[in-house]
């Protein structure tokens, strides 16, 4: 008996000290307060008497709790069982009728596993007989009542296996006011442990999570999210799913403020609700989506070689063409490998496109005339003439048509040509020399920086100069008319430089 009584005690110590270590293991939580469960215990009793040698008879009691608080329960019941002690000298057997009431305090507060200890008291019928079930000898003298107070203290545990039914086991010891259990008088009080099960049954169910969120009631009041509606921010995403599986914020509908919403993230684009730019484009996930319409899982959605947010913000190219001006370029090969301009698709404006310069003809796409015969590429190529031989460069057009003469410049603010432009004029003058019936004109245009009538001045000198250096190398001066129009008709930007470089320039016109 001594064994029995010690394992019980070791039994309620580690419930009692381990209780924080079992809530952590089964964390399911369920809410208590204000339910009422009904149940019984089935177990056994053990005196602890003058008598030494103690059996264990079965003990049971019905009990109705009521729980105030999640912290704390009220419980009134009534027993009944059976109490025997038999040395070979002494004999005793009682029934017992035990009515208390206890208080119940909860180690956890909502737990479904839930260890917790009571105190309480109460009165405990007794009535000990022989083995022949006759009073024993002072308690058939009536020295004694049969009525006696105890008080109950104990613990256990209890863990719920549906929403209206827990099950669980109890120890309890019983501190009795009566040395009177087994009919003898020895000056201290006896006293009774018991252990056994309990099941319970809950007048309404435990329900701590009534919108099947997947947050429990406690869990949402410290989160603020409301326990009644599973999608509080209405994105899509169960508050549960928010908190434990994606780590959004189930009170913002964007958590990462990207202009989807979390559940358009996880279910629908299947981007990253905690990231803004889920590819690292350099654009939004909600801007790709919504505005641009391109992939977010993918910097690069057209493959052209440069991502989504170096086409739209720095480029302006369109990140679903890889070819945004149609030159047969991709769009990173113009910005990366031929450093050309992928919304132009002509872009030294030589009459050919990149692609062609580069695919086809080889040639330069940032240059004019690449073979720096005087003639622009897509002149030689509609002449039939070899764009990268300066040899062919013979600048003869049709009547009306005009050329620029690339390469025929001058010193800075005057009318001396520079040693460049004069190897252009040598193959002009062959060319009106092989064509002897045609006449032309040199047309001289300046930029803007200076007055106009400067500029106007200055570009009728620099016409004059190239017809002095043709008549100069054999040419009649009756073949060749000069006029000047300074800068009134620009075909760049005179804000930039590359724009004015362009603006001055000499124009040859065939006239005849």
């Amino acid at each position: 008996m001594k064994t029995s009584r010690w394992v019980l005690t070791v039994i309620l110590m580690v419930v009692m000290t381990n209780c924080r270590i079992l809530a952590q293991v089964l964390p399911d939580k369920t809410e208590t307060e204000g339910n009422v469960g009904i149940g019984i215990y089935l177990g056994e009793g053990t005196p602890y008497t003058d008598i030494p040698e103690h059996r264990m008879y079965p003990l049971g009691r019905a009990f109705v709790r009521y729980y105030a608080s999640p912290f704390f329960a009220i419980e009134g019941g009534v027993g009944l069982g059976r109490l025997a002690a038999d040395d070979g000298l002494h004999y005793f057997s009682s029934t017992l009728v035990p009515i208390d009431a206890r208080l119940i305090i909860n180690f956890t507060k909502t737990q479904k596993f839930q260890p917790y200890a009571f105190a309480g008291a109460g009165l405990l019928y007794f009535d000990p007989l022989n083995q022949q079930d006759l009073p024993l000898p002072r308690n058939a003298n009536n020295e004694y009542g049969h009525l006696t107070s105890e008080i109950p203290l104990g613990g256990g545990i209890q863990f719920m296996v549906s929403d209206v039914t827990s099950f669980g086991i109890q120890a309890s010891y019983h501190a009795l006011s009566t040395d009177n259990l087994d009919d003898i008088k020895s000056g201290s009080n006896d006293t009774y442990w018991s252990f056994g099960l309990t099941i319970t049954s809950f007048l309404k169910p435990f329900d701590n999570d009534p919108d099947r969120d997947g947050l429990t009631n406690d869990e949402e009041k410290q989160i603020g999210t409301d326990p009644n509606n599973p999608d509080t921010d209405g994105d899509g995403l169960k508050d549960g799913e928010e908190v434990h599986i994606y780590h959004t914020d189930p009170l913002k509908w964007d958590t990462d403020g990207d202009g989807l919403s979390d559940g358009d993230e996880v279910l629908k684009y299947h981007t990253d609700p905690l990231k803004y730019d889920t590819d690292g484009d350099g654009l939004s996930d909600g801007e790709e989506v919504l505005k641009y319409h391109t992939d977010p899982l993918n910097k690069d959605t057209d493959g052209d070689g440069l991502t989504d947010g170096d086409e739209v913000l720095k480029y302006h190219t369109d990140p679903l063409n890889k070819d945004t001006d149609g030159d047969g370029l991709t769009d990173g090969d113009e910005v990366l490998k031929y450093h050309t301009d992928p919304l132009n698709k002509d872009t030294d404006g030589d009459g050919l496109t990149d692609g062609d310069e580069v695919l086809k003809y080889h040639t330069d796409p940032l240059k004019m005339d690449t073979d720096g015969g005087g003639m622009p590429d897509g002149k030689e190529i509609q002449l039939g003439l070899n764009p990268l031989d300066p040899s062919d460069d013979v600048p003869i057009i049709n009547v009306g048509e005009r050329i620029i003469l690339e390469g025929v410049n001058f010193e800075t603010g005057k009318t001396v040509l520079l040693p460049t432009a004069r190897s252009i004029l040598d193959q002009v003058a062959a060319s009106l020399m092989k064509y002897p019936e045609a006449e032309v004109a040199i047309h001289g245009h300046t930029d803007n920086v200076g007055g106009a009538k400067y500029n106007m001045k200055l570009s009728v000198g620099r016409a004059e100069a190239v017809k002095a250096y043709l008549v100069k190398k054999g040419i009649a001066g009756s073949r060749i008319t000069t006029k000047g129009f300074g800068f009134t008709k620009p075909i760049a930007d005179n804000s930039t430089a590359a724009g004015r470089a362009k603006n001055r320039r000499i124009e040859f016109v065939r006239l005849k």
